[in-house]
């Protein structure tokens, strides 16, 4: 089987681009057109509906693996039986959301924090807002199993093709309602009812890649038992990874105050972006975990993943040495506000982003599809114990956001080094040398290079050009040094082949012109 590693990879950047730009987009309309006040309703409605995801107790990723490991060739009847019975599951918990949402409908003012003075009028709106979210997320939810299966099948190219397609159907659908002034509750159904297509559109993609793909309405008690004890792990690998991203915020503004949030915010949104740039590239490696590894290629799946980190590493390394530079300017340019502690918190969580990135993102996606998910959901709940445990004790003794982030840091720094990347190297059966100074070293020491150009730039010339300038020169500065690097280092022979081909046919179009 070809894996579609480029044209995955590719699709899932510009599908990632095209939600971003769609979002900026929709949220500037929402609030222009709605106000701030039914904009905070759309974004309530919407946080509930992220929060039945929790639902899925890990079924989504099992049913991933079961895909990538090509069930479906070898038994296509015993992979009909365990999909199915992982949608019947998802079915199932999803009817738990109804009587959620009638609960909440009930408590509606104390959900919104509607004022005293609110008119029966807008309460009933607010119900019926509600009422219309949790059946849209009991229809929805159960057919969230299908974009899974494209993702096992390598097929992550069909899946973002099918969501770029409706990001731009459902950003002219809204031009359409805000020019009809159709209101919120309008624009919440059509919104829902693309959802739902895109969904339907996965499930025929499955259909049309998968002969002989059948949902048999029926629930296998034992293929049920087999495939749980795997999505169980995940889930605790999800909902730990959940404390700590959440619980940041959490621990500080009870401890702390808002103030410190939102110093907490402005100095970590540039590292969480960073991180946010580098997963549609990470997304490949589950599947191809799964495939590789059920069939025992275990020396093939070892040289993927160290040349994935080593090609993670390139960029990130860069990426990390120029906000480390240019942190305090960065944050001034693009949210106009100059603050030490900020810039010194950006600092700090860029380091981190850089070492989750390098170090943990790519070994917890291959331990969990290579049957070592109970020993990665162990590491994970340990980690998530002793983080909220040392926050609190370092809170008590001096209420602090760095008490947080350190206490972050030094979790997932010895969970990590401590379990982590052993159980890599000896389950991938890397060579511990060769796997440091081939994907650890060699593209951190290109950007450390690259830092001390920038660095001087940014020694002589800050003080006389403005901020765009200075990241502009510091960009173009990258840009150069990194390309040729880019070719030297990071392509094999048959890379270095193609690229002088695209560039030969490049020129000649240039000397004809």
């Amino acid at each position: 089987m070809k894996i579609p590693f480029f044209k995955n990879t590719v699709t899932n950047y510009f599908s990632m681009f095209v939600r971003l730009f769609q979002g900026i987009l929709v949220t500037r309309w929402l609030i222009s057109h709605l106000g701030e006040a039914q904009y905070g309703l759309w974004v309530m409605l919407w946080s509930f509906f992220s929060y039945a995801l929790l639902l899925d107790l890990g079924f989504g990723v099992a049913a991933q693996k079961v895909t990538a490991t090509e069930l479906y060739k070898k038994d296509v009847e015993k992979f009909n039986h365990t999909v199915s019975s992982i949608f019947l599951s998802h079915v199932s918990m999803a009817l738990l959301i109804l009587p959620l949402t009638f609960v909440g409908m009930y408590y509606v003012r104390e959900l919104f924090h509607l004022k005293a003075d609110a008119t029966a009028e807008y309460i009933y709106f607010c119900r019926e807002a509600l009422l219309l979210s949790g059946l849209a997320a009991t229809i929805v939810f159960p057919l969230g199993v299908f974009p899974e299966i494209l993702v096992g099948l390598q097929k992550l190219y069909l899946r973002n093709y099918i969501i770029i397609i409706s990001k731009v159907v459902e950003l002219a659908g809204v031009i359409i309602i805000f020019a009809l002034d159709w209101g919120l509750f309008r624009l919440l159904l059509f919104v829902m009812l693309v959802m739902g297509a895109t969904q339907l559109a996965m499930l025929i993609a499955v259909w049309r890649n998968i002969p002989g793909f059948r949902i048999r309405f029926a629930f296998d008690k034992e293929v049920f038992k087999s495939i749980f004890h795997f999505s169980s792990a995940v889930y605790v690998i999800s909902i730990g990874r959940m404390i700590w991203e959440r619980g940041m915020f959490l621990l500080i503004s009870i401890f702390c105050g808002l103030a410190p949030v939102g110093i907490f915010q402005l100095g970590s949104r540039i590292p969480f972006l960073i991180q946010q740039v580098a997963l549609p590239y990470v997304e490949n490696i589950s599947p191809i975990s799964a495939l590789l590894h059920s069939r025992k290629r275990n020396k093939h799946l070892a040289q993927i993943l160290m040349r994935s980190i080593r090609w993670v590493n390139f960029f990130a390394a860069g990426a990390t040495v120029m906000v480390m530079i240019y942190a305090p300017r960065i944050i001034l340019f693009l949210f106009n506000v100059e603050n030490n502690e900020a810039a010194f918190i950006c600092r700090l969580m860029v380091l981190f982003v850089y070492f989750l990135l390098v170090c943990r993102i790519i070994p917890e996606k291959f331990l969990t599809m290579a049957e070592e998910h109970s020993y990665l959901a162990k590491v994970q709940s340990f980690e998530s114990i002793f983080f909220i445990v040392i926050s609190i004790v370092g809170l008590l003794i001096k209420p602090h956001e760095l008490i947080v982030v350190g206490a972050m840091i030094l979790t997932k720094l010895l969970g990590t080094i401590g379990f982590i990347l052993p159980h890599l190297i000896m389950r991938a059966n890397m060579k511990f040398r060769y796997f440091v100074l081939y994907s650890l070293f060699e593209p951190a020491l290109l950007a450390i290079a690259t830092g001390m150009v920038c660095y001087w730039q940014y020694y002589l010339l800050r003080g006389q050009l403005h901020e765009f300038f200075l990241l502009v020169l510091a960009g173009v500065t990258g840009i150069l040094i990194y390309f040729p690097a880019l070719y030297f280092m990071m392509f094999d022979t048959t890379e270095q082949l193609r690229a002088k081909k695209i560039i030969g046919k490049f020129t000649a179009k240039l000397r004809r012109a």
